[in-house]
């Protein structure tokens, strides 16, 4: 007969251990003897006849299967009938990991920003090293020749400054100037430098090209 439960009231299937809903223990319960039940007469000693095998009760579809002691419970419990253990997933049901919380990137450092200062005007010519090198000269549509910082506005032609008469360039965090046989030279702080030789290129250094004079600057982006 059904067990009822002392706490929610509900009624289990008898022989349960714990109850389906609360999970409140039932060995109390069930070890009591129903009020109801007449005395049991003692009946004189006979041949018991062999019973006949029990089949197993064929397994409830849809069944929880505890996680703890492996015993099929209800579709609808809560709690195993056998010890109690919570039946919140059905047995094996995969758990979802916690989300992984990527760390924020880490801003590269600020790259050095460099620029020619021209020494009669004050005006700062930016260098845009994008293509790995800075092309410094006199631009001339008839030759084809685009220098990435034309000094044509800047008096270039009248201080001797040739198409391609420079270039410079970064390995690692150091600038580097090259002439490109220039017509009339560069010199860096007043020193001349031979052509397709690279010389080292610092802050504040002075460039000659020709008697165009610029200051070389480096700074960094805020």
């Amino acid at each position: 007969m059904p067990i009822k439960c002392p706490q929610c009231g509900t009624e289990n299937l008898d022989g349960a251990l714990f109850c389906d809903e609360c999970g409140a223990s039932l060995t109390e319960v069930s070890a009591q003897p129903s009020a109801e039940a007449a005395p049991a007469e003692v009946a004189p000693t006979e041949a018991v006849p062999e019973a006949a095998p029990v089949e197993a009760a064929p397994p409830v579809v849809g069944a929880l299967k505890c996680p703890s002691c492996g015993h099929e419970n209800p579709p609808d419990a809560r709690f195993c009938e056998n010890c109690g253990a919570g039946l919140t997933a059905p047995a094996g049901a995969p758990v979802p990991a916690p989300p992984s919380i990527e760390a924020p990137p880490v801003a590269p450092p600020v790259a050095p920003v460099a620029a020619l200062v021209i020494a009669e005007t004050g005006t700062e010519l930016p260098l845009d090293f994008s293509k790995g090198e800075v092309l410094i000269g006199r631009a001339d549509p008839v030759s084809r020749v685009f220098p990435d910082v034309d000094l044509t506005p800047h008096g270039g032609y009248e201080a001797g400054v040739s198409r391609k008469h420079c270039r410079i360039f970064k390995q690692g965090d150091q600038f580097f100037v090259e002439d490109l046989q220039s017509t009339n030279g560069t010199k860096v702080n007043g020193q001349f430098i031979p052509p397709n030789q690279p010389r080292p290129l610092n802050d504040g250094d002075v460039l000659e090209l020709g008697v165009f004079k610029v200051t070389f600057v480096v700074k960094r982006n805020a």
